[in-house]
């Protein structure tokens, strides 16, 4: 994992929720047909929803794959972080979006310094 990696993780949460708003109020259409399954084939509505492949649906929900994707990776990378101080710099930093004065008031102890360099020797060492 990179330090640009992880500073990505708040751009893309946003651009996350800019391409799900977009998909939800354009391209996402829901209705109710009438089936009729085995073994009775007696008549019941079923619900069918989802996107409309027009327009640039397919890129938005590609792109959204690929978002989502490097989201978890980051995710699961700070889940790895063992010790606890050093698991919560990144949670507060990366995911929390906090500067590094409010990630060290957090986990206290620390100066703004002192935990940038706890992370970047972390990245560096793994």
């Amino acid at each position: 994992m990179t330090i640009a990696q992880l500073n990505k993780y708040r751009r893309n949460a946003a651009e996350i929720r800019d391409i799900e708003q977009e998909l939800d109020s354009n391209h996402y259409v829901a209705d109710t047909v009438s089936v009729c399954t085995p073994p009775s084939y007696t008549p019941h509505s079923k619900r069918i929803d989802g996107y409309l492949p027009s327009g640039n649906t397919l890129s938005l929900l590609s792109r959204l794959g690929v978002l989502r994707a490097e989201q978890r990776a980051c995710e699961e990378y700070i889940r790895g972080i063992e010790d606890w101080q050093t698991k919560k710099m990144f949670e507060l930093r990366f995911i929390d979006g906090f500067s590094w004065i409010q990630v060290a008031h957090k986990v206290g102890g620390n100066t703004a310094d002192s935990c940038r360099m706890k992370v970047k020797r972390y990245l560096q060492n793994d």
